[in-house]
């Protein structure tokens, strides 16, 4: 049979477009992640992937993924997607928030395609919620394979996958698309599990049958991160940050981890639960070829944009010193017509900013650092903020600001609400940011985020994420301009958001960035 695929990343909120300050792409870079090896035995011509709708250019085969932020918006381009492609396997990639809208987009799946389509859900959330402890399998109370065992979701996921699972979303095309496999496609994924353990990576592949939770664990080699070919190779680059000057902007990634290097306890990227760096004294190497990928495609597709790069890793190359300088050497060397951004901590910043410096000269700039709060003491510390004795959190970030500034660098910045500060610390954390932009004309962007209780692989968490995070109606509008936003899924021990101090915070956020326009246009 031809193999069809289908991957969509589903939406987090139930209706509403996107604010108009809203960080957004349209390129769904995890997806890209997940897929990459599938798609590049499309590309190649190997296996079942070689007759499937993937073995397209990569403009066609990017067709076959869709990004979707609201339900209501979206759905009917999810559903237009569908009747297109008629897909025998429909890959979703959830992060927590988007559990919800998984469970419909597969049960609409379900509806449009009949049994016939095999859904797998995967990302961030089965990660999460599905999970090694002492050689066995544990399902937080959020698993959505546990989640649809006790009825709290209709049985609409064939598969759940937590982990690495490049390898084996290829592996699942084989098996769906094997000439002697006969049967339902249920039948020829139940019967290619053997196959499937083999699949290289750390991963854990959950189902339902039958009121039973059924596990299976990779048994295969570890992931070969060196050889993981990079996205933009596979699937092209359509969106532009307005940062890089209208230039197109890839995702890339070092593929040095599955988190962040640090364990802030409010953080679903923390490493006591994603897990610490993955071989990197090869990270450098991974990035550079994905920086490259990212410079050779938009030079092919679209010369007269020019190309850019948005480095994806919670903080570039982890902040490692040698795997920074390794980059800037093979950077200088290549001198490509690219420019790139990244992620920093304020301390790594500070700390070194002869590093800082040195990927100016190659291509950097622009940073985007995690403000997060106005004083780490009022929310019990953040494992990043690792020199406090320096000075106040706030002084140092403002220091690191200007010192970027100072050597050609911008900087944006992302602010965290809902760790359990007062109004009045949130409306003077945005007074700050204000400032800084009147003189020194950063942070730009700043992304608003109001805090999630993620399961981080702990079941004294009773959240189930079945239902939408933030509901229908006064809410959703009140979060327009947020990225990540919860109503029903408050941290622990801190209170749920406040509609009316919401309004007020979007208000003040909103003269924020009046009063940086004016301040720019001042100068």
């Amino acid at each position: 049979m031809t193999l069809r695929v289908v991957a969509v990343a589903p939406p987090g909120m139930p209706e509403g477009g996107l604010g108009e300050h809203t960080l957004k792409s349209v390129d769904p870079a995890s997806l890209f992640n997940a897929c990459r090896v599938a798609a590049e035995r499309a590309e190649r011509g190997i296996g079942a992937w070689a007759d499937s709708n993937w073995a397209v250019s990569r403009h066609a085969r990017r067709e076959c993924l869709l990004l979707m932020h609201s339900l209501r918006e979206d759905l009917p381009a999810f559903e237009s997607l569908l009747e297109r492609e008629r897909p025998d396997l429909l890959l979703i990639g959830a992060m927590t928030v988007c559990l919800p809208g998984a469970v419909a987009c597969a049960a609409r799946a379900k509806e449009i395609l009949g049994p016939e389509v095999v859904v797998v859900l995967g990302g961030r959330h089965p990660s999460e919620s599905i999970y090694p402890v002492q050689g066995a399998v544990a399902h937080h109370p959020s698993s959505p394979v546990r989640l649809m065992a006790e009825g709290y979701v209709p049985p609409v996921f064939d598969l759940v996958v937590s982990g690495e699972a490049e390898h084996l979303i290829a592996e699942l095309g084989e098996v769906l698309a094997a000439p002697d496999g006969g049967g339902t496609a249920r039948d020829r994924l139940a019967g290619g599990l053997d196959r499937l353990a083999r699949a290289p990576g750390r991963w854990i592949a959950s189902r339902h049958d039958g009121g039973r939770i059924e596990n299976l664990a990779g048994g295969g080699p570890d992931l070969a991160r060196d050889l993981l070919p990079p996205p933009a190779a596979l699937f092209g680059v359509r969106t532009a940050f307005d940062v890089f000057g209208g230039r197109l902007t890839g995702h890339v990634f070092s593929d040095a981890g599955n988190g962040c290097v640090f364990d802030c306890d409010f953080c679903s990227e923390r490493r006591s639960v994603t897990g610490g760096l993955a071989q990197p004294s090869t990270g450098a190497d991974r990035l550079m070829r994905q920086l490259r990928a990212v410079a050779d495609v938009v030079a092919e597709d679209a010369p007269h944009r020019g190309a850019s790069a948005f480095v994806e890793d919670s903080t570039l190359l982890g902040g490692a010193p040698r795997q920074i300088e390794r980059l800037v050497r093979m950077l200088a060397a290549a001198d490509l017509d690219l420019r790139f951004g990244g992620q920093l901590t304020i301390d790594q910043i500070s700390r070194r900013m002869d590093l800082v410096k040195s990927l100016a000269g190659v291509g950097l700039d622009y940073v985007f650092i995690g403000v997060e709060t106005l004083d780490p003491a009022l929310i019990g510390g953040m494992n990043k903020d690792r020199r406090a004795q320096v000075g106040h959190w706030m002084g140092r970030t403002e220091n690191a600001i200007a010192a970027l500034a100072d050597n050609g660098v911008r900087s944006g910045a992302a602010v965290l609400f809902g760790l359990g500060e007062r109004q009045e610390h949130r409306l003077a954390l945005l007074e700050e940011l204000a400032r800084w932009r009147r003189i020194h004309g950063s942070p730009d962007p700043i992304s608003l985020n109001w805090a999630t209780q993620h399961p981080l692989r702990d079941p004294a968490v009773g959240y189930r994420y079945h239902e939408w995070s933030v509901p229908a109606g006064e809410w959703t509008r009140a979060f327009a301009d947020f990225g990540e936003a919860s109503v029903n899924y408050p941290l622990r021990g801190v209170a749920p958001p406040v509609l009316g101090e919401v309004r007020e915070v979007r208000a003040a956020f909103q003269e924020l960035l009046v009063t940086g326009e004016r301040a720019t246009v001042n100068r």
